[in-house]
């Protein structure tokens, strides 16, 4: 894809077996620098050690837990001492909560706002300075179908709504300054998360109601993301795409 090559690029919640490693490994493939990051810091290193093996000098890393915004500020900071910039940011970070609303608790509703939206808020806060004063840049949010069914759980799909609201305020608001932000809706994603947690979440049924007949792969979602960040998406912005072998369609 063109522009890519020597990009630099963080992507969130990258160190797990899901769409987040999936997107680094193929942004370095087009031969992005790139950035792991995770809130899991043994995940983070294995997972860099082993992208690094394969890219030498092309793939770092940071623990990173994005509803801390002073470990979000420390972290840009840190990237943008060592690699200069961020062009491309992959807000891909997410955590869910099983239960109605009226078994929820108020800890459950706010850790989940805090990580999917607020961590998505606080991460584009950081880096969006930078890529106004360059001129440049790409946003992609990793949302959801939730935010337009009631497939999931309230809080999850309150922020990934929430996400899309976000993605076009920033489109918005950065597009004079020549950044773009655009958002993704992934359906149902064979991730190691998704498979865990299969019959919660109805896998079955949505595997049957899918045009497609299928779950998703990770590496489908990755190939839309650095679509949508690279030069071949240059007049693209404030979009949600969704990729869900068409289980939700929207006009």
């Amino acid at each position: 894809m063109r522009g890519l090559k020597d990009k630099v690029a963080l992507v969130t919640a990258a160190a797990g077996a899901g769409m987040g490693k999936a997107t680094v490994y193929r942004l370095a493939q087009e031969g992005a620098v790139v950035v792991v990051t995770d809130s899991h810091a043994r995940r983070t290193q294995e997972t860099t050690e082993e992208f690094a093996r394969e890219f030498p000098g092309r793939v770092i890393g940071f623990p990173l837990d994005v509803s801390d915004r002073a470990n979000v500020q420390e972290v840009v900071s840190a990237v943008e001492a060592r690699l200069g910039r961020i062009d491309i940011l992959v807000n891909n970070a997410g955590i869910n909560a099983f239960g109605s609303v009226a078994e929820l608790s108020p800890e459950d509703w706010q850790r989940v706002l805090d990580v999917d939206l607020t961590g998505c808020f606080n991460m584009i806060r950081a880096v969006l300075p930078g890529m106004k004063k360059r001129g440049c840049g790409s946003i992609i949010n990793i949302a959801s179908v939730a935010a337009w069914n009631a497939n999931s759980s309230a809080p999850y799909n309150a922020a990934k709504a929430g996400v899309l609201a976000l993605t076009r305020t920033v489109a918005a608001e950065a597009g004079p300054d020549g950044v773009r932000c655009n958002a993704i809706a992934p359906g149902m994603i064979l991730t190691k998360w998704v498979e865990t947690h299969w019959k919660e979440i109805g896998g079955d049924r949505m595997a049957r109601e899918c045009p497609m007949r299928r779950g998703g792969k990770p590496e489908e979602v990755a190939a839309v993301t650095c679509f949508l960040a690279s030069d071949d998406a240059s007049y693209i912005t404030g979009e949600a795409i969704t990729v869900s072998g068409g289980w939700y369609m929207h006009a």
